[in-house]
């Protein structure tokens, strides 16, 4: 099979590309810049260039990295429907309702239970939307129309192109922009004697992904047959508070100070969310389906997070 990889310098793609090539397949990367060695450089608004690229290198399966807005994708959709077999969007954890209550939109209940794949969905639309709008040149304007809900339906009412939805959690490890876990590397690594955390934030639960772990999944999914016609959480299998990643760190790093649990209110970002919803989900059915868990030893995954977080300072 030849797989084709929309958004393949981003932060996955790479990752993505080594697993796939790993599995023996032909893969063609495509990003605006060109995917790499070997890669395309196209705009995925280029649709007649898309189906010519398809046509041309005989793609038969496609992995969107890059499905954030419907002007930007159910077009692709439209005009690649029936020249391939096997179409895996990657999804997030942002869909479910908690999101709404973690960022304090719409009067929602916490769900404490871990979320599975038909927990309820966001309310709200287009989640990180301002207002006003951010400038249509601004290089992040596409953020106002991100919403990846309809996005999912859109595609899941495209039965020709054989969806795969795939729910990513939140992701850390090298390349993240995110740098999930600076707040600890940095102090442990300069051997701060006292970290100040906020006690909910402390409490706090999410579903994590190391990087290359995530890019696993999604190649497991994209060469498999199985889950056509499915949406999965991926992630790693336990979700333990941040008391639990600070001490996974504080052993890695040889920390031996001490973590001091605030009252909160001083971090403006943490103020902003209601930490009463967690964004815990449920990546059970992925596993049963396809047979997978993390390639990647628990041990690794903190040692090259914190390498990379210590090569940016």
């Amino acid at each position: 099979m030849t797989i084709l990889i929309l958004g393949a310098t981003g932060l996955i793609g790479p990752s993505l590309i080594r697993r796939l090539n790993d599995r023996g397949q032909d893969v063609v990367g495509a990003s605006r810049t060109g995917g790499g060695a070997g890669g395309v450089a196209i705009d995925r608004r280029d649709r007649s260039g898309l189906l010519a690229l398809v046509r041309r290198r005989r793609i038969d399966r496609v992995v969107d990295l890059l499905a954030y807005t419907e002007a930007d994708t159910t077009p692709l959709y439209a005009a690649l429907d029936g020249f391939v077999t096997r179409w895996v969007m990657a999804s997030s954890g942002d869909v479910y309702r908690n999101y709404d209550g973690l960022h304090r939109r719409g009067d929602v209940e916490p769900i404490l239970q871990p979320l599975t794949e038909d927990a309820p969905l966001r309310i709200s639309r287009f989640p990180y939307r301002l207002s006003p709008p951010r400038p249509v040149e601004a290089p992040d304007a596409w953020m106002d129309d991100y919403d990846k809900i309809p996005l999912e339906a859109a595609l899941r009412a495209r039965s020709g192109l054989g969806s795969t939805i795939i729910r990513l959690p939140m992701i850390y490890g090298p390349r993240d922009r995110n740098r999930r876990f600076s707040w600890l590397i940095g102090p442990m690594a300069a051997q701060k004697p006292v970290i100040l955390v906020d006690a909910q934030w402390a409490l706090w639960r999410t579903t994590y992904g190391f990087i290359d772990d995530m890019a696993d999944a999604i190649a497991t999914a994209v060469v498999s047959d199985l889950g056509l016609g499915q949406t999965f959480n991926v992630g790693e299998a336990s979700a333990p508070s941040h008391r639990t990643w600070i001490a996974r760190f504080a052993d890695a790093l040889g920390w031996r100070g001490r973590v001091v649990e605030t009252a909160g209110g001083t971090d403006p970002k943490l103020a902003a969310l209601d930490l009463r919803f967690p964004l815990v989900t449920d990546t059970q059915v992925f596993r049963n389906v396809f047979g997978w868990q993390e390639p990647t030893a628990q041990q690794e995954r903190l040692d090259r997070t914190i390498a990379d977080e210590l090569c940016r300072e």
